[in-house]
């Protein structure tokens, strides 16, 4: 059922240049943050399409709020939970934008990105466009950067290239959130027999296809990482569908694989095996059904230091977080500002970005670790300090005057 509320503002005329896709189970308050950053984009030509899942929380009640005061957000619901593929595809049948962007309803983005995303598209004419994702956590751990420390200018992504991120040391490009011309799109839908990595699954569809895409490694993207996120964990399960999958759409391609795209199906194969394994191998130690798990280990032992990392990482985040009790008041500006600012690069237009310059990335992760417990109020005394307070998540814009500092 689709409810278009329109009490807020006015619709806009004609078609949106974006339609903004967020899937939503049960997001609680965490929606309020992500539509908040959606409905603040400088790029104001936009509708957002929330498709609940059959929520039973509130995050409903928050969107229906949202409904009343801006008129480009609309809801659509259903009686029965069915994955968040199911959810997009919702949505998608309604979209009207020219360009198709995917927001989760946990997460948040800068507000510039979708102004500075389409300018990067038509720059490379790209037919997909996609950022870093500024990966923040709940529990205190330090923020990264999905790409690595290696990323700093924007690149083409081929089929091969999609195909082998996240194989070796490679990032793994298919957690990115691109933004998809709806032409292009075309009626590609999301597979709805994936749980996870159904992103990955579209997009590798499009470039077969012959889409052109591209990469801007500025995390303009802020990616939640919580107990309830589903994207992170995978089952035995979810790999032998991702598998299956992957062979369907390798034997769909009209005609004969390129040699280098050919290997690369057969590296992600290899590595999905592999990984397969290992999960079957993790639900053999939860069973313990010791006879599977020595079978398991005695093929591959390399399984052994994948368990103990496991193991680590899930002990290190049981222990007490040591975060700030209250985030810090930041005073953010460039090099101008005065002495009283953190010093941030200077504000760059978007209309003067250098596209094919290199991007400083590194201090916007810096910045997002400056978040403690509760919200970080920014006091942005330019430009400059306005554009980096949109890394750093749930943040606050205060004013000089009430920030309980004068310069």
């Amino acid at each position: 059922m689709l409810e278009a509320q329109r009490t807020g503002n006015p619709d806009q005329p004609g078609t949106p240049l974006v339609s903004v896709i967020m899937a939503n189970f049960e997001a609680g308050g965490r929606i309020v943050h992500a539509l908040r950053s959606v409905l603040a984009q400088t790029l104001a030509d936009i509708e957002v399409i929330v498709s609940d899942d059959a929520s039973r929380d509130d995050s409903i009640a928050y969107v229906r709020d949202a409904m009343r005061n801006d008129g480009r957000v609309r809801l659509v619901t259903t009686q029965s939970n069915g994955g968040p593929a199911r959810s997009r595809n919702r949505a998608l049948e309604v979209a009207r934008g020219r360009w198709i962007a995917v927001v989760d309803s946990d997460d948040i983005i800068h507000p510039e990105r979708f102004e500075r995303l389409l300018a990067a598209a038509a720059y490379h004419d790209a037919d997909i466009v996609a950022d870093d994702l500024l990966l923040f956590y709940e529990d205190g751990t330090a923020p990264r950067l999905m790409l690595g420390e290696e990323a700093s200018t924007n690149f083409l992504v081929d089929t091969e290239r999609w195909i082998m991120g996240g194989i070796g040391n490679t990032p793994a490009l298919g957690y990115l959130k691109p933004l998809v011309r709806a032409e292009k799109l075309g009626h590609v839908r999301y597979d709805e027999t994936l749980r996870i990595g159904e992103d990955y699954d579209l997009v590798l569809r499009l470039l077969l296809e012959g889409a052109a895409m591209v990469v801007v490694p500025e995390p303009f993207y802020l990616y939640r990482r919580h107990t309830a996120s589903i994207s992170h964990r995978l089952s035995a399960a979810d790999v032998e569908a991702m598998i299956d999958r992957q062979t369907v759409v390798a034997a769909a391609v009209d005609g004969p694989l390129s040699v280098p795209v050919a290997a690369a199906f057969t590296a992600r194969q290899d590595a999905l095996r592999q990984r397969l394994a290992y999960e079957q191998l993790v639900a053999g130690v939860k069973s313990r059904s010791l006879a599977r798990v020595v079978s398991l280990i005695a093929r591959d032992p390399t399984h052994l230091g994948r368990l103990w990392a496991s193991f680590t990482e899930g002990r290190r985040r049981r222990l007490p977080t040591q975060m700030p009790s209250q985030s810090p008041v930041l005073f953010l500006g460039g090099v101008d500002a005065g002495s009283i600012a953190e010093v941030v690069p200077d504000y760059v237009p978007t209309e003067q970005v250098d596209w094919s310059a290199p991007r400083q990335r590194e201090i916007w992760r810096s910045l997002a670790a400056r978040r403690g417990a509760g919200t970080t109020r920014c006091v942005p005394l330019d430009r400059a300090g306005r554009y980096a307070t949109g890394f750093i998540p749930e943040a606050e814009i205060t004013p000089m005057e009430t920030a309980g500092r004068v310069p």
